[in-house]
């Protein structure tokens, strides 16, 4: 309970809070009172404190409340990824940000092992595996020659496994925030979707949806000889569907791109529907202002070529091509989506 007690004040540093929200009990909000009975720091009228003070008031508590300090220190870690990770979505080199991913997901790991219920480093982490593994790995796989099916079964190992990882750090999430979610994925589809509803519905709970569907479905998109995977399609798109409803703007519309590429790029047989996936690709260029450009490849890969529209096909990657930079948020992203802008405008005469 007392370790727990100084996690819960590092975990609200990033809100500006610090002390204020925890060691309080029964006395008014102005007063800290001591976690260890009769202790050293019986009580403290913290706004006496100069604020210089604090850091060494909290470690002050954290040794008399007998605080695990190596997870005290991991927590304030967590909240220092999460406020640098923006660096990294604006960096301008591809080959530079993908051999610094590895170092980055293997600190990530390091950290959990350290707090394993940090919901911070769990999406951090689910979304660094996601990101990495479309970004990068399904790149190398794409590269493959046609021909050479074990080099395209290397890299789409490497992916379904990153996928499958990232997959199981945002349900955990899910699953801290309601215990009910594993029951409720035994139960069939539309009791799933129905609790997802009554579990999840603040804003906050996006995230953790997003990257549970969206590394899912990914998996299941290079694994559809595994009927097992891709017999929990509809659960995938439910989690994201989810967090659309709640914010559909969130990681630049990746539910919403999700969405359109699952129903425009599946077959009709595993609930494939091209109409509705390219009113999802134009809402999400509506969000995004079109400065997402993984939006426009999706949209022409999935959609015009499903409906056999190559004029649509080569308008949305010339956009790609010719777009400037869009700004920090989407900078890494649209790296990556020229990449694959230009390889599928030059493989188009496969396509059509």
């Amino acid at each position: 309970m007392l370790a727990q007690r100084c996690s819960e004040v590092v975990q609200r540093q990033d809100s500006g809070l610090w002390i204020r929200e925890w060691w309080f009990e029964s006395t008014p909000r102005n007063r800290l009172t001591s976690a260890v009975r009769g202790g050293v720091m019986a009580a403290v009228d913290i706004r006496a404190l100069p604020t210089p003070t604090w850091p060494a008031a909290l470690t002050i508590l954290a040794l008399t409340a007998g605080c695990d300090m190596t997870r005290l220190t991991a927590r304030s870690t967590a909240g220092l990824f999460q406020r640098a990770a923006p660096a990294f979505e604006a960096h301008w080199d591809y080959e530079l940000a993908g051999a610094a991913a590895p170092a980055s997901i293997m600190q990530l790991e390091g950290v959990l092992r350290v707090v394993p219920d940090d919901e911070r480093i769990l999406v951090q982490l689910a979304r660094a595996y996601a990101s990495y593994a479309y970004g990068w790995i399904e790149d190398r796989m794409e590269q493959c020659p046609v021909d050479d099916q074990a080099c395209q079964d290397h890299w789409a190992t490497r992916a379904r496994w990153m996928y499958l990882r990232a997959r199981d750090l945002a349900l955990e999430v899910l699953r801290q925030r309601d215990d009910g979610i594993d029951a409720a994925r035994r139960a069939g589809l539309v009791a799933f979707e129905r609790w997802l509803r009554d579990a999840y519905d603040e804003p906050e709970d996006a995230p953790a949806l997003l990257w549970a569907g969206y590394a899912w479905g990914a998996a299941i998109a290079i694994s559809l000889e595994d009927p097992e995977l891709v017999a929990d399609l509809g659960l995938a798109r439910a989690l994201v569907r989810r967090s659309v409803e709640l914010d559909p703007t969130y990681a630049n519309a990746a539910g919403l791109t999700f969405l359109g590429y699952a129903e425009a790029g599946l077959p009709e047989a595993l609930g494939g529907n091209p109409q509705a996936g390219r009113e999802h690709f134009e809402r999400a260029l509506q969000v995004t202002g079109r400065r997402a450009l993984l939006v426009h490849v999706n949209y022409a890969k999935a959609y015009a070529v499903a409906v056999g529209d190559r004029a649509l096909f080569e308008q949305l990657l010339r956009e790609v091509l010719d777009a400037g930079d869009h700004g920090d948020a989407v900078r890494l992203a649209n790296k990556v989506a020229r990449r694959r802008a230009a390889r599928y405008l030059a493989a188009a005469d496969q396509w059509f």
